[in-house]
């Protein structure tokens, strides 16, 4: 699984303003002037996927604008339903073993990032099943570039080759809630202040619709993308 292309600093310019990607769709939010986050939490729906095309929901916190490491963790449908945790650009860690997921599960993923790494809980609620990862840094990173500066909520149709352009399955709306994102200076920021993104294929064709109120964010899948 690899993330897709770096996130553009356009989404910063209000809540209503969006950034647009060619594979995933959801919200960013921006660490206030000074500090960086500490916490991250958002609680999801599985839904009923079917088809070749992939996807993933995840979780997590960006280090700079640009979010070259990412601590994160969800879900991902590749024919089959699985969860992971990762810091990208390491290696994705499988929990599938430790928390199984199926259509119409409940999961929560909380992202806490340390000085040189982190952990990623994520816990099936409707299975009573949960696993926390500590992972390090991702190799050769120097701990003084993990600033912690985004916080990401998003659906996403995953690459395995890095650049590829894919498609999601039809995933319908899936809803994010029990939103939080704390940082280390202990400040709970608004999510109605993040950014939205959304699919928009090569010719301008907008594939997701991005709602963000006080205390959800709502990704809903737009006819035409995949199946």
């Amino acid at each position: 699984m690899r993330f897709a292309a770096l996130l553009s600093t356009t989404c910063w310019i209000s809540a209503a303003s969006a950034a647009f990607d060619l594979n995933r769709g959801g919200a960013v939010l921006k660490a206030p002037e000074g500090d960086s986050f500490a916490t991250v939490t958002g609680t999801f729906t599985v839904p009923n996927l079917s088809g070749p095309n992939r996807l993933s929901i995840w979780v997590g916190i960006g280090d700079t604008l640009e979010q070259d490491y990412i601590l994160a963790g969800g879900i991902v449908y590749n024919s089959t339903l699985g969860s992971f945790s990762a810091y990208f650009p390491g290696p994705v860690r499988d929990t599938t073993s430790a928390v199984p997921v199926a259509s119409g599960n409940s999961i929560t993923v909380t992202v806490n990032v340390a000085q040189a790494g982190g952990t990623v809980t994520v816990e099936n609620e409707s299975q009573s099943k949960k696993t926390t990862q500590t992972l390090a840094a991702p190799a050769g990173v120097d701990a003084s570039a993990l600033t912690a500066l985004a916080a990401d909520w998003f659906v996403q149709a995953y690459q395995v080759v890095e650049g590829e352009l894919v498609q999601t399955p039809n995933f319908g709306t899936v809803t994010f809630t029990a939103i939080s994102a704390t940082t280390k200076g202990g400040v709970n920021v608004p999510i109605s202040r993040a950014g939205r993104y959304e699919i928009q294929g090569t010719s301008g064709q907008m594939y997701s619709r991005t709602t963000i109120s006080d205390t959800t964010i709502a990704v809903q899948r737009q006819s035409g993308f995949g199946r």
